[in-house]
């Protein structure tokens, strides 16, 4: 039997990812198919052409935002993560996502119309900045006609998509548990703050109805913008894999 994961949306909580998925590989679990959003976009994508946990830890534990970011001179964004995609590239080279050794779908939102656009071929570094792009934090991802930002305001935890993509069985890992931010004191801390409150008051209730496992782990003490907490919040992330063997096995059969 096999599975499909969904990674979720979180900013600098995405270091979660990588201890579930460590998990999940110690137990002798490996998905069959794979599904991103945001921060989870960007550990996918990775994983899906690859890459290890380790390595794919060791290149996130260098992220601050100054290496992902770098101001925009359009007026659509504070920011521009061009960055980000080179960061993809120098890591796989400029790969498409339908040479994924996993099935991949990546979740985007479309600014100009509100359209949810899931991907699953296209340029994987221009298709996670877009889906990584949280709206007035940095400038929307230009992909062929579209202006694309965060999947988050469509889709956070891509369980769809990955029932889309094929997955019969569907484990979801959110990471909106506990949403205890710090008081933010700058602007692009605001902001990320107010994006992520409203997309988990809009995908919470969705995630429990519609995927067969969910793994949440517990992150309450960590905010979404902070990239000191890496190996922290990897560890709850591994927590919580550790925890959720049992059920998807129990899900699989």
């Amino acid at each position: 039997m096999s599975f499909g994961l969904a990674l979720g949306g979180g900013a600098a909580r995405g270091h979660a990812h990588v201890g579930v998925l460590s998990a999940l590989e110690a137990a002798g679990l490996r998905p069959s198919h794979l599904a991103g959003t945001s921060a989870g976009a960007i550990v996918a994508g990775l994983y899906a052409f690859g890459v290890g946990v380790d390595e794919i830890e060791s290149a996130a534990g260098e992220f601050t935002w100054r290496d992902v970011a770098g101001i925009s001179l359009k007026r659509t964004g504070l920011l521009s993560n061009r960055e980000l995609g080179d960061i993809c590239e120098d890591l796989l080279g400029p790969v498409d996502l339908r040479d994924a050794a996993i099935p991949l779908a990546v979740v985007t939102t479309d600014i100009t119309n509100g359209e949810r656009v899931v991907f699953t071929d296209g340029p994987l570094s221009r298709v996670v900045r877009a889906s990584a792009a949280v709206p007035g934090v940095f400038e929307p991802v230009e992909i062929g006609d579209r202006q694309l930002v965060d999947g988050g305001l469509v889709e956070n935890v891509p369980v769809a998509a990955l029932r889309e993509l094929g997955a019969a069985t569907v484990v979801a890992v959110t990471l909106d548990t506990g949403l205890d931010f710090q008081t933010p004191r700058s602007l692009v801390p605001i902001l990320i703050n107010a994006f992520q409150i409203a997309v988990s008051t809009a995908s919470e209730a969705y995630i429990r109805d519609a995927a067969d496992v969910v793994i949440r782990p517990d992150l309450r003490h960590f905010t979404h913008w902070n990239t000191k907490d890496g190996a922290a919040i990897r560890r709850e992330g591994q927590r919580a894999g550790e925890a959720a063997v049992e059920a998807i096995r129990t899900a699989q059969r």
